[in-house]
């Protein structure tokens, strides 16, 4: 029923309320979102906003909120199903030596595509071409133009490097890199009205005891903020007024270090946990919609995968292999569309690395085993640079350890032309518990709040990769705005030159003020698990920036201190450090449920792409 579904609302899950709500208009949402599953766009559109016309007053702001998302979410859906049966066709010939219509026929009646029929017109996802080509083997073979890669031949190499030095010390730390990001984000001409405050908010490194040393080198036009280092999502915020006819510009670059990692966890020396922490129920939590421990299809794999040794450590790899083996790659529709990314991935069997990597996560928190989001980019593919998540689960006494499960997934299923059987093999384990260094971590958690708040709903209601945009209190959508990231690796010499160039004036972060939570309340804050593992002096970050300026309305909401940043000295791997839970924003972000999305931006691409 309508009247029981759940809503994240700034990355807090919230109940519908229903004050004022007779049943002619619990029956009309239903209806509503039943049209929409159906496909009869403008049907449902109407009878949303029918809804919002007949509650005009006496009706909780977040109500009107996640109705008013429905609509948006419509909107969204459309952006991502645009393609026609006979554009798919024309890039199938285009792409390959052979293909017919009769073969596009079969295809679509073995459920190969991605359809969506939309007021009566049949539509497709807009990369279906290049899914196609992930989801079967033998088109591959007709491609016209193979690209050669040498990707996974680059990762397989840093591997055998990283584990060399890992001999060579006690440390879990190690082949330090530094890296150069420059990240411009660019708003099309008239998208917001002349004169109007464009609000942006660019991605920017997670502190994590494999990060550190950030310096900022360049912000245009000027920060107003950036986020605690150990903030979920970690952001430097801009604002810039609009210019007729001009587009807006923002400009980010920064330098960082990053560590590989290279863990050997021994599973008769996994320690049990102590189920009484904090830090255990927060990371071991249900977070509908998407970690949903009712859903059957979660059930049976769960069922399938935990038979046998409880160890955590033998069981999240045995969820890990699960994934690896049972799945395949395909760019996604945006996460926002989606009802559960878990059972969206478990049910299709196919996914992008956000959707297989929260899979990992739920099922491991179905087992009590501790486990969170862990994105940003990586930098090892031959195209530069890649949006990419992946995630990381704990173990006692070793801590958190890094898991790629949809690495693992692409390794496996399109590395044949550049490594053997058996290297695949040993390449896709190495991604359990061991990660290389080209990545740069942004988020720590998902679907948190912003830093500050937004005012309006997020492009991306889980992730946090691209940035996100707002003027006059209304999000711009990703069809409004381009962006370019690069990350290069630099020697370390040039690295300390860029930073030495710089004496900045620490920012200084606006005094939170206090903001009543919404009902329920959030999830309580947990406080670090017990044995932590050693943490060397910390090392404050080098931020060269303007001369800070407050930060807008709204206020942010209040934020736990963080925990200090990391020194660049390797360490063992940490304790579960809890990710601060935010304030929702203002006006709720909401992520609810529905079907459908991804086009207007550029997909999270897999290497082979």
């Amino acid at each position: 029923m309508w009247a029981w579904k759940k809503f994240l609302a700034g990355g807090c899950v919230v109940m519908m309320h229903l004050a004022g709500w007779g049943a002619p208009d619990e029956k009309m949402m239903s209806d509503a979102i039943a049209l929409r599953d159906q496909g009869e766009f403008e049907k449902a559109t109407r009878a949303f906003q029918s809804w919002l016309d007949q509650n005009t007053s006496g009706v909780e702001e977040s109500d009107r909120r996640i109705v008013e998302f429905e609509i948006e979410r419509i909107h969204r859906i459309r952006q991502d199903y645009r393609l026609t049966r006979e554009r798919l066709l024309t890039d199938m010939q285009d792409r390959l030596t052979t293909f017919t219509e009769a073969e596009l026929d079969s295809l679509e009646r073995e459920g190969k595509l991605d359809v969506q029929m939309i007021d009566g017109q049949k539509l497709y996802v807009n990369p279906s071409a290049s899914n196609l080509l992930f989801r079967v083997p033998g088109l591959r073979a007709r491609v016209r133009k193979p690209q050669k890669n040498s990707a996974y031949r680059r990762l397989y190499e840093h591997m055998l490097t990283a584990e060399k030095a890992a001999t060579l010390t006690s440390l879990s730390l190690v082949l330090p890199q530094d890296f150069l990001v420059t990240y411009t984000l660019t708003v099309n001409s008239n998208a917001a009205t002349e004169g109007k405050t464009i609000r942006c908010w660019l991605p920017f490194m997670h502190s994590f005891p494999y990060h550190a040393d950030a310096a900022i080198l360049k912000a245009s036009p000027g920060l107003k903020a950036i986020a605690p280092a150990e903030y979920p999502h970690r952001t430097v915020y801009m604002e810039q007024t609009t210019a007729k006819d001009k587009p807006t510009t923002f400009d980010l670059s920064f330098v960082y270090r990053s560590w590989a990692r290279v863990h050997k966890p021994d599973a008769a020396k996994i320690e049990q946990y102590d189920k009484n922490a904090p830090a255990y129920a927060f990371y071991t939590a249900e977070r509908k919609p998407h970690i949903d421990f009712s859903n059957e299809e979660l059930q049976r794999i769960d069922a399938e995968v935990s038979a046998g040794d409880g160890n955590p450590l033998l069981l999240a790899r045995r969820i890990f292999d699960w994934v690896a083996n049972n799945t395949i790659y395909q760019y996604a529709r945006e996460y926002s569309t989606i009802d559960n990314m878990s059972f969206y991935t478990a049910s299709r069997r196919a996914g992008d690395c956000g959707q297989h990597g929260m899979l990992f996560i739920a099922l491991c928190r179905m087992n009590g085993i501790p486990a969170r989001w862990t994105t940003g980019w990586e930098s090892f593919a031959h195209s530069g640079v890649n949006m990419h998540d992946w995630c990381e689960f704990y173990v006692e006494p070793y801590g958190w350890l890094p898991a790629d499960p949809d690495m693992a997934v692409n390794i496996l299923n399109y590395s044949n032309d550049e490594l053997t059987s058996d290297q695949q093999k040993t390449l896709a384990g190495w991604m359990f518990g061991n990660l290389d260094h080209y990545r740069l971590t942004v988020n720590s958690d998902f679907s948190r709040t912003l830093y500050p708040p937004k005012t309006d709903f997020r492009s991306e209601t889980v992730d946090f990769q691209r940035g996100e945009v707002e003027a006059d209190g209304k999000n711009l959508y990703f069809d409004k705005w381009k962006y370019k990231m690069q990350i290069k690796p630099v020697d370390a010499k040039r690295a300390e030159a860029l930073r030495s160039q710089f004496v900045p004036e620490p920012v200084k972060m606006p005094a939170p003020t206090p903001t009543p939570a919404p009902t329920p309340k959030p999830t309580p804050i947990p406080t670090p698990a017990p044995t932590p593992a050693p943490t060397p002096t910390p090392t404050p970050e080098v931020t060269p920036t303007p001369a800070p300026t407050p930060v807008p309305t709204p206020t942010p909401a209040p934020t736990p201190t963080p925990t200090p940043t990391p020194t660049p000295t390797p360490t063992p791997a940490p304790s579960p450090t809890p990710t601060p839970t935010p304030t929702p924003e203002a006006t709720p972000t909401v992520q609810s449920e529905a079907t459908a999305s991804t086009a207007t931006a550029d997909e999270k691409t897999s290497p082979t792409e």
